[in-house]
C-alpha cells in the first residue's frame, strides 16, 4: 500500500477531528520541506518540523494569553505564510476557533466580523497599533502540548455593504475533503504526478477561501508535500515562482488562467504566430483526446517546449481552476499547452464537492465541473438552481443573533443555475442572482454573454441585469480609467457595439453604460448582486456609452492626432512590452505605465524613427502621453 494510503487509512479510522490531521502530520512529516519563499534574491525554506514547533510555540502563547477562553474566537488576518498555518493550527492547539479574516475585503466587513465573532484578538503578520491585533512573529519558540483542541472554524463568504456572511466547518468536514483525495487519485491517477508523489504545489489560493484551505493545504499539506509561496500576486511573480519553485501542480481562480492565455495570445498575434498557435492547440488536443497521456507528453516536450517556458515553465503538469466562469478558449489553449486544466466546484458554505477529473482534453475542454464527489449528492431545485447535501459541507453559520446550526441532512441550495451532460457531468452557468430573463422568457446567463462578447480592453467588463424602461434587461458595464481620452472612449464604444452586432438579438445588451467608480470584485469576479445594487443608489455613477460613427472619430481629437496616436500608442506598447489594450490616450509613461529613464529615452528614438521627426525632451514641453506626443507629432515633431 503506498504511504498516501496509509495516512488516509489512518485519518479515516480516527476521530475525524483537526487535532487527527495534526497529529497524523507530525507523526510521518519532519525534515521534508513544507514551503519555499523567494525573498531579496534568497530562498527560504521551512520544515514540517518547523512548522509543527512554529504552531506549538503559537499554541503556548495563546494558551498563556488566554488560559480560560476555551471555545472563544480568535482572528486571523494575513495572507499566506507559513506563519498563517502556525496561527491556524496553535489556535486550534490552544483551544480556540479560528476565524478565517479574507484580506481583500473592506474594513466594515472585517469590523463587523470580529464584532460579531467577538474575537479575543487578531493574529497578524506585522506590527500595528491597532487594537487586539498581535504579531503572531512575536510568540517565542516553546513546545507546548495542550489538554483539549477546538474544532471549529470560521470562514468569511465575500460580503455585501460590511455584512459577510460566517460559515462555521467542523474536523469532519474538513477531513471528509482530504478522504475525498483518496477517491481523486483513482479517478485520475496523474495527480499523483510520480511513484513518490514528489508534488510542488503553488500555493496561490488563500488558505482563508475554502478552495485554498481544502486543495492546497489540506489536499497536499496533510501528505508532505512542498508548497511554493510567490513573491506577490502579479502574473510576472506568479510565473517566476512556477518556474523557479519548478512546480507541478497548480490550483487557481479563472483570472490567472485568462490573464496568462490572453498574454500569450497577444504575444503570438504580435510575433505574427497567432495561427500557427492556434493549429498547434488542435492538433495537441485532438492527440491527448486520443491517447491522453502520451498527447500531454508530446505536448510538453516537443510541441510547446518553447512556449510553455515562456509561461508557466516545463514542469507544471496538473491545474484546477475553481471560484468562477472560465473562457471555454482559455480551457482548451491550457489543456492544448500541456497543463492538463480541470475545472472544479465549490462554495463557502458547501466545501469543494467536484471536479472534472476527466484524462481526454477533448472532455475537460467542455468546461463542466464533472460528477459530485461520492460524498456528495447533487439534484435541482424547483427553481433549476443546484442542491448539495453532503460531508462536506458546513455546520453552522453565524451572525448577530449568535450561532445557528444546520441539519446536515438538509439540502443546501447554492443558488447556481446548472444542467447535467449526457454523461452526467454538472455544467454551470451563472448564479440564480445574475441570470436575467429575456425579452422572450429564457434565462440569460451574464457570464456566457461576457464570454460570446470576449471584449479585450484594460478595464472591467461586466454584464448584468438593471432595470431599463420599466424591465429588468441586460447592461454591459465597462470600468474606465478617470485618465481615459475622449477619443479612446470613442474607440472603446465601437469596439464593444460592434461586438454585441455578433451575437445573436436575444443576448445582446440592452444599454452600454461606462463608469470611472471602483467596480467591487472579489477573487477576480465582480460582485453583480453589490454592483447593481451601488448603481441603483448612486454610489456607482455611470454614464451611457454612446457609440460613434467611424468617419466622426477623427474629429474627436482631430483628424490628424486621430490618424498619429494609435501609431504612438503601438511604440508605446513595444517599449514597455504590454498588451496595447493596456495602453490609454492619456497613460503617463512612468505613474501610469511604469516606465522608467533608460525604456524612456528608447521611446523617443523609436518615435522619432517611426515618424521622421527630430522630438526633444524638453522640461519646457515634457511628452509623457501618448496624447502628448501625437500632438507634438502633429505639429512638425520639430
Amino acid at each position: 500500500m503506498a504511504f498516501w494510503q496509509d495516512e488516509l487509512k489512518e485519518l479515516e479510522a480516527s476521530g475525524r477531528s483537526f487535532a487527527d490531521i495534526y497529529r497524523i502530520m507530525k507523526s510521518r512529516f519532519s525534515s521534508e520541506i513544507f514551503s519555499e519563499e523567494y525573498r531579496d534574491g534568497d530562498t527560504i525554506r521551512t520544515t514540517y518540523s518547523e512548522l509543527f514547533a512554529g504552531a506549538e510555540s503559537v499554541a503556548k502563547g495563546l494558551s498563556d494569553l488566554y488560559p480560560d477562553s476555551f471555545g472563544c474566537f480568535i482572528a486571523i488576518r494575513m495572507d499566506n505564510s507559513p506563519l498563517w498555518v502556525e496561527c491556524f493550527f496553535g489556535a486550534l492547539m490552544a483551544g480556540l476557533r479560528p476565524v478565517l479574516i479574507n484580506t481583500r475585503l473592506n474594513e466594515p466587513s472585517v469590523e463587523y466580523t470580529l464584532s460579531v465573532t467577538n474575537a479575543l484578538c487578531v493574529l497578524c503578520d506585522n506590527d500595528t497599533d491597532k487594537e487586539k491585533y498581535i504579531n503572531a512573529n512575536n510568540f517565542k519558540k516553546a513546545e507546548f502540548v495542550p489538554a483539549r483542541w477546538a474544532d471549529e472554524i470560521v470562514l468569511m463568504s465575500s460580503g455585501t455593504t460590511g455584512t459577510p456572511k460566517l460559515v462555521v466547518y467542523d474536523g469532519g468536514a474538513v477531513c471528509e475533503q482530504i478522504l475525498v483525495s483518496g477517491w481523486v487519485v483513482k479517478q485520475n491517477p496523474t495527480i499523483k504526478h510520480d511513484r513518490k508523489l514528489q508534488i510542488r504545489l503553488i500555493a496561490l489560493l488563500p488558505f482563508y477561501h475554502i478552495f485554498g484551505l481544502s486543495t492546497t493545504l489540506m489536499w497536499f499539506g496533510f501528505f508532505g508535500r512542498t508548497l511554493i509561496f510567490p513573491p506577490s500576486m502579479d502574473s510576472e511573480s506568479i510565473q517566476f515562482a512556477c518556474k523557479v519553485g519548478k512546480a507541478t501542480h497548480f490550483f487557481a481562480i479563472p483570472l490567472v488562467w485568462n490573464t496568462a492565455m490572453k498574454k500569450l495570445l497577444s504575444e503570438a498575434k504580435r510575433q505574427g504566430q497567432e495561427e500557427k498557435l492556434r493549429k498547434g492547440i488542435r492538433i495537441s488536443n485532438a492527440l491527448q483526446s486520443v491517447f491522453p497521456r502520451f498527447g500531454a507528453y508530446v505536448a510538453r516536450n516537443i510541441l510547446f517546449k518553447d512556449v510553455r517556458r515562456q509561461v508557466f515553465g516545463n514542469t507544471l503538469e496538473f491545474c484546477i481552476s475553481g471560484g468562477g466562469f472560465i473562457s471555454s478558449e482559455t480551457v482548451e489553449m491550457m489543456n492544448g499547452l500541456g497543463y492538463s486544466l480541470y475545472c472544479g466546484y465549490g462554495m463557502t458554505e458547501t466545501g469543494i464537492t467536484s471536479v472534472d477529473l476527466s484524462m481526454k482534453a477533448s472532455l475537460r475542454n467542455e468546461n463542466t465541473v464533472g460528477r459530485p464527489f461520492p460524498t456528495v449528492e447533487y439534484k435541482f431545485s424547483d427553481k433549476g438552481t443546484l442542491l448539495v447535501k453532503g460531508g462536506t459541507l458546513c455546520s453552522a453559520f453565524v451572525d448577530k443573533e449568535g450561532e445557528h446550526r444546520r441539519n446536515k441532512e438538509d439540502f443546501f441550495d447554492t443558488g447556481d443555475m446548472c444542467t447535467v451532460d449526457k454523461r452526467g457531468r454538472w455544467v454551470l452557468f451563472g448564479r440564480q442572482d445574475d441570470v436575467i430573463i429575456g425579452e422572450s422568457g429564457e434565462n440569460l446567463s451574464p457570464d456566457m454573454i461576457e464570454q460570446q462578447l470576449d471584449i479585450k480592453c484594460s478595464g472591467t467588463v461586466c454584464v448584468l441585469g438593471l432595470d431599463i424602461e420599466g424591465s429588468v434587461r441586460p447592461a454591459l458595464v465597462v470600468g474606465v480609467s478617470k485618465n481615459t481620452g475622449s477619443y479612446e472612449l470613442a474607440k472603446l464604444a465601437e469596439k464593444i457595439y460592434s461586438a454585441i452586432e455578433s451575437l445573436p438579438i436575444t443576448m445582446r445588451p440592452a444599454r452600454v453604460l461606462c463608469t470611472t467608480d471602483e467596480i467591487p470584485e472579489n477573487l477576480g469576479k465582480v460582485k453583480r448582486a453589490s454592483l447593481k445594487k451601488l448603481i441603483e443608489n448612486g454610489e456607482v455613477s455611470v454614464s451611457e456609452l454612446q457609440r460613434v460613427q467611424a468617419d466622426s472619430l477623427a474629429q474627436v481629437y482631430g483628424e490628424s492626432v486621430a490618424q498619429i496616436i494609435e501609431g504612438v500608442k503601438k511604440c508605446f506598447a513595444q517599449v514597455l512590452s504590454k498588451n496595447l489594450a493596456e495602453i490609454e490616450d492619456t497613460a503617463h509613461f512612468i505613474y501610469d505605465l511604469g516606465g522608467e529613464s533608460m525604456s524612456y529615452f528608447t521611446l523617443f528614438s523609436l518615435i522619432n524613427n517611426t515618424y521622421g521627426t527630430q522630438l526633444k525632451m524638453e522640461q519646457s514641453n515634457p511628452l509623457f502621453t501618448p496624447l502628448d506626443f501625437a500632438k507634438e507629432i502633429a505639429k512638425g515633431g520639430n
